[in-house]
Formats: C-alpha cells, structure tokens, sequence
C-alpha cells in the first residue's frame, strides 16, 4: 500500500514544490509583468471584454495594444481573485513542480538511477531558474516540453503519427495563453522536415509513405492557421514578430545574452555539455532528428536567456532518450547510474502516486482562499521584495492614488511600471516593459536617457505635464532630480525614491 502512493516522483515532487514554495515566496514575484497580467486579466473579466487599447500608460494611452496574453492573464486575475498572491503563487510553483517531476517520471522509465535523476533535475531547475517567475511564459515550459517528448515518442515508435493531430487544438489554446506557441509550431515544422528528408533519402523515419508527407505538411499548415483562432487575429502574430524584432537586451533581463560571468549560466553551460557528451555517444551512427533539437535551443539560449528554460526542458528530455542508446550504455550500467532492460517497459504514469500532492496543494488552495494565515500553505506566506519593490512607499503612492485627479501622471522607471499600475490604478505611468506598445524609438529614447542624459525628464515634464516620479534609488535619475530646485523629495527608500514637482506645492500654498 505504500509503495502504491509513494515512489520516487511523489518525493521529487515535494522536494521541488517545497523548494518553490520557501524560496519563491517573493523571487517568484520579482517580475514587474506580473502585476500588470494581473491586471489586465482584471479588466477582463470584470468588463467581459477583451482589452484592445492601453488603458495603463499617459504616453501610450488609448492606441491600440494586443494583449496577446489574454487568456492566462485571465487566469492570474482569477487566481488572484480567489488567494491574492498566495494564490498566484502556489499556481505558479505547482505547475513547475508538476513539469519537472513528469520530466524525472521520463527519465526513471528509461533506466536512470533515481540519485542521477535528482542530480540532472537540479542542474535543470538551476539553469532555468532566473525566468522562474509568476507569469505565462511557465507555461510554455510546460507546453515545449509535452510537445517535444510527443515527437520524440513519435519518432521512437512508441505513438502513432496520427497523434501529432493533438498539437493543433494544442496550438490554437497556446497562442492564446503565451507567444511560445511560435517556438512549438516551429519545432514540430523542423522535426516533420527532417523527418520528410530521412524519407526522401530512403532512411529510416515515421514518414513512410507520400501520404504521411502529405498529412504532416497539412498538419503543420492547420497548426499555423490555428494561432489566427483568437480575438485580435493577425494583430496577435504581429505582436509576437514586433517584440521580437525590438532591440531589448539593454532594458529586458529575459532577451539579454547568456551571460559567462553569471553563475547561473555555468549551470546552461554544463547540461549543454551533458547533452553533447550524450549525442556523442550515438555516432557513428545517424542520430534521429528529435535528438539534434536541443542543439537549436542551446543556440536559442545563448541569444535570449529567456529560451534557457526551453533548452533545459527539451535537453533532459532528449539526454533520457539518448544515453541508454549511446556506446557508453553498459559502462554507465556497470556504474549503476543506468538500470539495463527498461526500453520495453510500459510508460504509464501511476496516478496514485499523485494523491500526497494533490492532498497537499488541495489544502493549501482552501487555506487561502479561506484567508487563514499559515506559514507555507496558508494566507499572507507570498511577499513582495523590498530590495526589488518599493514597496516602503505604498502608502505614499496610495495616498496620491486616492486624493489626486483621475488620470494622474507619474514618471516612473521602466521596472516600476507595473506596481504603480497593479497598486495605484487611477494614476498613468510614463512606461513598463509592454515593449512592443511602446516601440523601439522610445525604449531606445528612454534608454538613451537613464543612462547619459537624465535630464530629458525635464523635458518629458514640459511635454507631458507629469508632476510626480518614482525612480530607482542611486540612479542617474535619482541623483538629477535629487539635484533639481524643481522636484521634492516626499520619502526616500534604500530601493526607490518618490518626488513631486515643486510647483505642486506652490499651487498648494496659493
């Protein structure tokens, strides 16, 4: 009976949500689009509309904007709704946990020892965790790592080809949940090429026959005509190519390079050369098309760190497939970090296993909703950073959100933007990190001016009419307007500071 509900997923399960739940309680909420989704996801539903215009910004105010998110973002203002943060939280570090245990569940089947499992894991999650974050992109994870393990079945003979067709509704519900849904329909188009070229050249492939080329061409095409089944049509493609065509790096963490010098990327670093050590193994024989993904997704992630979670997923996966296959198989055997003849055994996945789990996030789930507060499970565990937030200000920023004018202009840092829109939402903000509303032109202005000509921001004032500023403690905005007879200091944090125009105060006074 308790081998029955407790194996090696239900402990690696736990050990990963414990690990979200303690160390993610205000790192896994240090994302500034987080409060914004929340938002707009609130907007939603309490209009029953879809948000066409930006309804957050005074310099962007009322063009039109694709909220090409939609549909988590409605899901983030539901569980906010019913948990606040807490909520937003556990829906968060439980989809994670629950990706990563289905990984590890792969992994055991194809013979890994269960310590050599929780040793890839952890180099997994570290690799991936600075874009661990309260946000849609967790479930591309989820999403990319389904779709490559259905191919890499299919390729192994395990599925049938006919069951590729379960991507297209796939697709359709992804390009409404998260713009990744670009890189799953990509990855199935390049698979399904090289798998039309092995047949071509007369090799060994699941395209078989002219029909089976045919049918997966027709496949291919379905899923990128399904990504047009959302509320902006075209205008939500066109919103994918916009982002990815702004020059970001400078001013978006997630699209900066992978970077040497960060400890992190050591972890990306060594699961490539793990994955690699493993592909090595197959040669001289011809490796299938699923295995040489990863090798894309390395390439990807060196480019934009925010793809280092998607070559993570697809090189754990591949690495199971490859390594019992490899000329370094008996030897790893030998080792006991393989267990031999596991290639037949059935890939079910016990569902008893699940119950301590899902007891577990059950009880949490009603904790919060309830509002009881309880360390981990219950209500007020979720906080915001008070190195990242200026969370110290809020009742500064409350009170200018309640006694000032509807519509009320605030300069603010680029990072910022989303905490006065989730915390004061009568006031505008000059920007946040919706950069494709935004355009290249201004992100590189603003750019431009945080980091050699602060003094624009005077400028901005006389061309906007703003008459507060919430900056960054220490930065080049901070100390000109530190500096400045024309702004006022109302409090100062070690993480941001709060001005207010001077004149402000003589109108005031008179």
């Amino acid at each position: 009976m308790l081998r029955r509900f407790w194996r090696a997923e239900t402990g690696i399960f736990l050990a990963i949500w414990l690990v979200l739940m303690l160390a993610g309680r205000s790192s896994l909420l240090r994302d500034p689009g987080t409060f914004w989704h929340t938002i707009v996801g609130q907007k939603m539903l309490d209009s029953g509309e879809i948000v066409r215009t930006d309804p957050f910004s005074f310099t962007r105010y009322g063009e039109p904007w694709t909220a090409h998110q939609w549909l988590a973002e409605c899901g983030m203002a539901a569980a906010d709704r019913l948990a606040g943060w807490d909520g937003l939280l556990l829906l968060t570090a439980t989809l994670l946990a629950g990706i990563y245990t289905w990984v590890a569940w792969r992994m055991l089947r194809a013979g890994f020892h269960v310590l050599w499992v929780a040793g890839v894991l952890a180099l997994v999650l570290l690799a991936s965790s600075h874009q661990f974050h309260v946000r849609p992109l967790v479930l591309t994870i989820a999403l990319i790592g389904w779709t490559f393990a259905l191919l890499v079945d299919v390729e192994a003979g395990r599925k049938r080809l006919r069951q590729l067709w379960w991507f297209v509704p796939l697709a359709a519900l992804w390009a409404n949940l998260h713009a990744g849904a670009a890189a799953g329909i990509g990855t199935v188009g390049l698979c399904v090429a090289g798998w039309c070229l092995l047949w071509l050249m007369g090799k060994d492939s699941p395209v078989r026959r002219l029909s089976d080329a045919i049918a997966l061409a027709a496949l291919v095409l379905t899923s990128g005509l399904a990504v047009l089944l959302n509320p902006y049509g075209l205008g939500l493609p066109r919103a994918w190519l916009k982002t990815l065509t702004i020059p970001l790096p400078g001013l978006i963490q997630e699209h900066a390079r992978l970077d040497p010098a960060d400890p992190l990327a050591w972890a990306t670093v060594l699961l490539g050369i793990g994955y690699l050590v493993a592909l090595a193994g197959i040669f001289p024989r011809r490796p299938r098309v699923t295995w040489l993904m990863p090798l894309l997704w390395f390439v990807l992630a060196s480019q934009r760190v925010r793809n280092v979670p998607l070559f993570a997923i697809t090189a754990a996966i591949a690495t199971a497939e490859v390594l019992p296959r490899t000329r370094w198989a008996e030897w790893l055997v030998r080792r006991e970090v393989l267990l031999p003849d596991r290639e037949n055994e059935p890939r079910r996945f016990d569902w008893p296993v699940a119950a301590l789990p899902l007891v577990l996030v059950v009880a949490a789930m009603l904790l919060q909703s309830a509002g009881i507060s309880a360390p981990l499970l219950g209500r007020g565990w979720a906080k915001h950073d008070e190195a990242v937030w200026p969370v110290e200000l809020l009742p500064q920023l409350e009170q200018i959100n309640l006694t000032a004018p509807e519509n009320t202009r605030i300069f603010n840092d680029m990072s910022f933007g989303g905490f006065v829109i989730y915390h004061a939402p009568r006031l505008k903000v000059f920007i946040d990190d919706r950069c494709a509303l935004y355009g290249t032109e201004f992100l590189q202005a603003y750019d431009h001016a945080r980091r050699k000509d602060p003094a624009q921001i005077d400028r901005w004032q006389q061309q906007y009419g703003f008459r507060y500023a919430l900056v960054k403690t220490g930065t080049n905005f901070d100390r000109y307007l530190n500096d400045s007879a024309a702004w006022k200091i109302i409090q100062r944090t070690p993480t941001a500071t709060l001005y207010r125009l001077s004149a402000c105060d003589e109108r005031a006074e008179k």
